[in-house]
């Protein structure tokens, strides 16, 4: 009987304050699915189209 490997997304998602600490919660979480013996990828997207992030006041 074959099994079929699913892709299952996590999304952390925050406001444009750059301080909440979502790196370290991705971060960490991907540590807890890899050790339970998952393949984890970690991919970081910036919505900002166009704009520096690092210039953006909340």
């Amino acid at each position: 009987m074959t099994r079929r490997n699913h892709v299952k997304y996590i999304f952390v998602t925050g406001g444009v304050v750059s301080s909440l600490g979502k790196g370290i919660a991705s971060a960490s979480i991907g540590l807890l699915l890899k050790s339970r013996g998952l393949r984890v990828t970690i991919q970081k997207f910036d919505p900002y189209l166009n704009v520096d992030p690092g210039t953006m006041n909340p």
